[in-house]
Order: C-alpha cells, then sequence, then structure tokens
C-alpha cells in the first residue's frame, strides 16, 4: 500500500512539471530561445500641465504689455578724403583731409515694454537714439506717437511715453538679483519685424562683463541666455516662468547677426533704478567715488600675500577733493564689501556706486595691511563732477575734450600703459577736427613733453600755441598707429 502510494505521488510530480513546461512554452515560434536583454524597467515622467503650460500662460499674460516701436531719424555722415587712408604718418605731411557732411535718413524698429499706467514705456537706447519721430504699436494693434523721456547710452536703456489707454496692459520689474543659471526664461519682441513673437530658453550665465558693446564707460552686467534673441528683440523682456520681468534683451553676440544662443538681457534691477531716473529726471543721476581702481589679481594677492583666491579692488588711485578723499580713503586699501555686499571685481563695485543715490552715505568694508577696516563715505554725484571738471577737460583753442587714460580704459583698448589722455569730443570745424584728430585717438605727448592729465595737456597746449601750432604724438583710435601730427592754432 505504501509502495503504490508512492508511485501515485511520483507520477503527480512528473504530471505537474510537463504541464508547467509546456504552459511555459506556449504557443510562440521563439519557444525553446534564450530570452533578450531588455531593460529593467522605463520611467515615463508625467506632465501635469503645469512645466507645459506654465510658458504659454506667461506668454498670454505678458505679450500684451509688449509694443512694437518704428522710428525715422536722421544722421550725420562725413565722408573724408583721404588718399593714404588713415595713417597718422601721412596726417602730419598732407594735412587735413578734405570733409564733406551729408545727412542721411535712417529707420530702426525694435520693441519695449509697457512698465506703467501712465503709458512709459522702456526700450533699448540703440532703438530711439537717433529718432526724430517714435511710433508705438500696442498688441491691440493701434498705433501711438511716442515722445522720448530720456536715454542712457552707459546702459543702453531709454524711456518713452504714450497717452494711455483705457485697455492698456503694463508689466512689473521682478527682482533679477534671485534668477538662476538654468532657470527657463521666455523672451518675447519683434525679431526682424515678426511682431509678439515668443522664444523659450534658460538663463546661461549671470553678470556678464567685459563684452565691449557699451564702450569704455559703460555700465554691463548682463544676463546670458539661449533664448532665441535676433534683430527686432532689442528692448523686450526676458521673463521667468513666474511671469516676472527679469531683464530688458539687448544685444546678441553673433557671426551672421542671428540667433546663435548668446543672447544678453539687462538685468531688471538696473533697468528699473535706469527708468525711474530717467521718468523722474530726465537723465542718470549716479553716484561717484572719486578713486581709480582695478582688480586685485592673482599676481597682486600672491605679493600682497592676501591668499590664493582672494578676490577684491584695489585702489590704485585716490582723486582730490572727491568723496573717497574726503573720508580717508588710501591709495592701496583694498575694498571687499559695499553696503555689506560682497564685492569681487571693479565691475560689481562701479554697478553698485553708480546706483547709489548722490548724498546718502555708504558703508565700505576695506583692508589696508591686512586689518579690516569699516568706512562711511558720503556718495558724490557723477554728472556733477564731470561737469566742474569740463572746464579743465575742454580746449578751446583747439575745440576738443580730453580725459586722463584709466586702468580701465587702457584694458578695453588694449593699451599697454595707463598714460596719455583720450580724446572724449572733437567740436565740428575746430583746428582738432580740420586735422583729423577723432574722439579715441590718444594724445601721450604735447611737443617733446609727456601729457598724463587734462591739466597738463591744457598748460602744455597754451603754452605751445604761443608759436602758432600744436604737435601731438597720437595713437590712432581706429587703426591704432602712433606717429606726429601738427595742429595749427589761430
Amino acid at each position: 500500500m505504501k509502495k503504490r502510494s508512492s508511485i501515485y505521488f511520483v507520477l503527480a510530480i512528473i504530471i505537474t512539471a510537463v504541464f508547467f513546461f509546456l504552459l511555459g512554452m506556449g504557443s510562440s515560434p521563439d519557444r525553446g530561445k534564450s530570452e533578450e536583454a531588455a531593460p529593467v524597467s522605463t520611467i515615463i515622467i508625467k506632465d501635469e500641465g503645469g512645466f507645459t503650460t506654465a510658458i504659454s500662460e506667461v506668454a498670454n499674460i505678458l505679450t500684451s504689455a509688449v509694443v512694437h516701436i518704428d522710428v525715422t531719424g536722421t544722421v550725420i555722415q562725413k565722408a573724408p578724403q583721404r588718399p593714404f587712408g588713415n595713417d597718422p604718418f601721412f596726417k602730419y605731411f598732407f594735412g587735413p583731409p578734405y570733409e564733406t557732411e551729408r545727412e542721411v535718413p535712417v529707420q530702426a524698429m525694435g520693441s519695449g515694454l509697457i512698465i506703467s499706467k501712465d503709458g512709459y514705456i522702456i526700450t533699448n537706447n540703440h532703438v530711439v537714439q537717433n529718432a526724430d519721430t517714435i511710433n508705438v504699436e500696442l498688441y491691440d494693434g493701434t498705433k501711438h506717437q511716442a515722445k522720448l523721456i530720456g536715454k542712457d547710452p552707459r546702459t543702453d536703456l531709454a524711456v518713452v511715453k504714450i497717452d494711455p489707454t483705457p485697455d492698456m496692459k503694463y508689466a512689473s520689474f521682478g527682482n533679477s538679483d534671485m534668477c538662476k543659471v538654468g532657470e527657463w526664461v521666455v523672451a518675447i519682441g519683434s525679431p526682424r519685424g515678426l511682431d509678439w513673437t515668443v522664444t523659450a530658453g534658460i538663463i546661461s550665465a549671470k553678470n556678464r562683463t567685459n563684452i565691449g558693446a557699451l564702450g569704455p564707460t559703460g555700465y554691463e552686467d548682463f544676463i546670458q541666455t539661449d533664448a532665441a534673441i535676433n534683430p527686432g528683440n532689442s528692448g523686450g523682456p526676458l521673463i521667468n516662468l513666474k511671469g516676472k520681468v527679469i531683464g530688458i534683451n539687448s544685444l546678441i553676440v553673433s557671426a551672421s547677426r542671428g540667433s546663435e544662443g548668446l543672447g544678453f538681457a539687462i538685468p531688471s534691477n538696473m533697468a528699473k533704478a535706469i527708468s525711474d531716473s530717467l521718468i523722474k529726471h530726465g537723465k542718470v543721476v549716479r553716484g561717484y567715488l572719486g578713486v581709480n581702481i582695478q582688480d586685485v589679481t592673482p599676481d597682486i594677492a600672491k605679493n600682497l600675500k592676501l591668499g590664493k583666491n582672494f578676490k577684491g579692488v584695489i585702489i590704485a588711485d585716490v582723486l582730490p577733493d572727491g568723496p573717497s578723499a574726503e573720508a580717508e580713503i588710501e591709495q592701496g586699501d583694498i575694498i571687499i564689501a559695499y553696503n555689506g555686499e560682497k564685492i569681487e571685481n571693479v565691475t560689481q563695485l562701479r554697478n553698485a556706486v553708480a546706483e547709489t543715490t548722490p548724498g546718502t552715505l555708504a558703508k565700505i568694508t576695506l583692508l589696508r595691511n591686512k586689518k579690516e577696516l569699516e568706512i562711511t563715505v558720503r556718495i558724490g554725484e557723477l554728472e556733477k563732477i564731470r561737469q566742474e571738471a569740463r572746464v579743465d577737460k575742454e580746449s578751446d583753442l583747439l575745440g576738443l575734450t580730453v580725459e586722463k587714460v584709466t586702468d580701465e580704459i587702457a584694458q578695453r583698448i588694449r593699451l599697454r600703459t595707463t598714460t596719455g589722455v583720450i580724446i572724449t569730443d572733437v567740436k565740428p570745424g575746430s583746428a582738432a577736427a580740420n586735422t583729423a584728430l577723432y574722439k579715441g585717438d590718444i594724445i601721450f605727448r604735447v611737443g617733446n613733453k609727456s601729457v598724463n592729465n587734462p591739466k597738463e595737456f591744457n598748460y602744455l597746449v597754451k603754452e605751445a600755441a604761443k608759436d602758432g601750432e600744436v604737435l601731438f604724438l597720437v595713437r590712432d583710435g581706429r587703426t591704432t598707429r602712433v606717429g606726429y601730427i601738427v595742429v595749427p592754432v589761430g
């Protein structure tokens, strides 16, 4: 009996094994083959509508605050006739070239952003700089003539105004200091005349400086983005996915003059400060510290034994009778903080001082002989200082204005040393203009004496003018060639 039970048990096991074998084989034509490799799992990211709709929602809300701008105007075009080009050597031998002037009509277009219920619109300076008439088209298709309120070439910003309409929408600025690299952004504008175009990308970088687009006296602190920006986007907003305007699109860096993912926007915090000043004063009122400064380079830090990764701004010169001189800031002091904000480079300090209201007290943290000090400085007004110094900078005898070549100017124009004075303005029809001196030329010597500041320059010019002419050693600002030029006086 036990033997029969054992046999039944074994048979049951065999039948069960055969059943499961056949069940596993099934009817597949690949049965008997080894199983192919396959992913362990597939991860599917489900978008419940947040990101997908965010861009369209931002575009839907902000587009109505963006305007298209058309500008017509004229510029004076000069056509000098030079048989030997721009070489200063031939200027000396052959005298001033024959020069003709003519008015040339120009047209420009761009974008703008309505920033108040009163009809104020912010845009780029380069859009409206030559404007005789400014026409603004709103999103509803209505067209309005705008008035120029003020412009600021140093930041490439301008403000125009139209009469407000009942249905007009306007936008508010967000805090550009809070934006992050990698954050998604949206650009709206009229690239190549295609009005109210929406593009998207990310913030590629922050605090981009030394691009050189605004010249040696410009204030650069750009947000870099790969959102497609093309000619015509200028003046339009850069917006985060919270619907906050964090920048005003300004320029692209592109060999093809098209989008290559290198777009630059002026941070909203700077744009707000500039637009507020233009609306209130018609100009930009900037702070003034009264120093010549330069970055603390690794070599400087090493020699001063400040540490390998030390960053700050060193005082190269303290200008007499300026705010820093009155606060007893000294040559060689190293600024490491301004009003509690860490300072790491010259651009950062220049922008911070410029944004400070003149007459207010600023706290500067600096190192002097490796000891940290906090000094309070009453900030001056930059334009007022320039106006007071203009008497010293202008030469009525020659009709030109000069400034000292600073470390910053030398660096921007790739000059080896900070010597000489740079021409900042030439009056049409003056002795300087007739001798083909131009803005941007650098004068190293007057006669046989070197010159390093406007006071020296004017004194030496007056002395040399007694003989009826002045000899200059000049670096041509366009060709970078150096040569002597004789300027007749009287």
